[in-house]
């Protein structure tokens, strides 16, 4: 009996040890981890604060931006803080700190999500569009042929104050990770990061005041502005015959003209339905035939337009009229028409079809 009773006491003693044992690892264990979440943690918060000071300064001057420019600053903070959301999930994931773990990350991620929401209220409101990333075939930007679901004020007004306060709830929940983190095992800091710093700097009526500068900014109004880069007329007219008209552009002997275009927009806003008319009118008879050609087409960009044929008769005279149809608000006109006098050459023989044979000799 007392054997088995001196035995049972070497166990539990050999027990408590062991216990005690793997309890000092685990603190030491747990310490070090935490010292590496307060560490990394540190890097990815100081990058957070500096996108918020890049924000605040932006929505301080945001009725001077020009809309260019303003959509560039949009899109950059809007990866900036994707950046940091992804660096802030890696950091958690190598710690074993639980529930902590994956506040710190829910921090930055929340802070992701409501800078996308503001940039969405202020696209939706002004009909801006997220820029393409350049060499990447999958983007979050719209193309031009998108339409832009545009936002009232109280709509755009009520989104950025909804991201204000999500950017609040971040704000408390780094507090609490961060006194969390300080009491635990190694005592690790994390600094402050705070991207609300008073309750109405993102409250409805100081949000209201911002959208209504931009409703009233001159750079932020839109502007429509397409207009004829090229037009090329095939076959190529000939050289100006001596004592013939400037303004009349003679032909080779054909049956068809080719019209090529390329149409650009100098406009601020993405035109979706940008459109070219053709027309053609024998001078002989009276008859006039129309075609259209629509394109999407961004803002300062320019396009080549699908090729227009016209069916035309040797010997006959035309006025070919290429205009733009001008979307509403469009009050710039330059550039957007232009009118050709198309006089073909008269054929010395033609096949029984009418048509010009390739083997006809030709008058100069």
């Amino acid at each position: 009996m007392l054997i088995t009773l001196g035995a049972a006491a070497v166990l539990l003693a050999l027990l408590v040890g062991g216990l005690t044992q793997v309890s000092r690892q685990s603190q030491g264990y747990d310490a070090t981890s935490n010292r590496t979440l307060g560490a990394q943690g540190r890097v990815v918060a100081e990058q957070s604060n500096a996108t918020a000071t890049s924000v605040t300064a932006l929505l301080g001057v945001i009725q001077s931006q020009n809309r260019v420019g303003l959509q560039i600053e949009l899109d950059s903070v809007v990866q900036q803080t994707a950046d940091e959301a992804t660096r802030a999930d890696d950091v958690a994931g190598a710690t074993p700190l639980g529930s902590v773990r994956a506040d710190f990350a829910a921090v930055f991620a929340d802070r992701a999500q409501a800078i996308r929401g503001l940039r969405a209220a202020v696209d939706g409101y002004l009909g801006m569009q997220p820029l393409p990333v350049a060499g990447s075939p999958d983007t979050v930007a719209s193309t031009a042929g998108a339409e832009t679901t545009l936002l009232s004020a109280a709509q755009a007004t009520n989104r950025i104050a909804a991201a204000g306060a999500l950017l609040a709830r971040s704000d408390s929940l780094y507090r609490s990770v961060r006194r969390t983190l300080a009491a635990a095992a190694g005592h690790a800091r994390l600094p402050q990061s705070a991207w609300v710093h008073s309750a109405a700097e993102w409250g409805l009526g100081t949000v209201a005041t911002r959208v209504d500068l931009m409703a009233t900014s001159p750079s932020l109004a839109p502007t429509h502005y397409l207009a004829l880069r090229t037009v090329q007329v095939n076959p190529p007219a000939l050289p100006t015959p001596q004592g013939g008209s400037a303004s009349v552009s003679v032909l080779t002997p054909t049956t068809q003209i080719s019209v090529n275009v390329v149409l650009g927009n100098n406009g601020t806003v993405d035109e979706p339905h940008a459109t070219v008319h053709f027309t053609l009118a024998d001078q002989t008879s009276g008859a006039t035939s129309s075609q259209s050609e629509t394109v999407a087409l961004a803002s300062d960009a320019s396009k080549a337009l699908q090729t227009v044929n016209f069916h035309v008769k040797p010997g006959r005279t035309y006025a070919l009229t290429v205009s733009v149809g001008l979307p509403a608000g469009q009050t710039q006109t330059v550039g957007t028409a232009t009118q050709y006098v198309l006089q073909v050459t008269p054929a010395t023989c033609a096949g029984p079809d009418g048509r010009v044979s390739t083997n006809c000799t030709r008058q100069p």
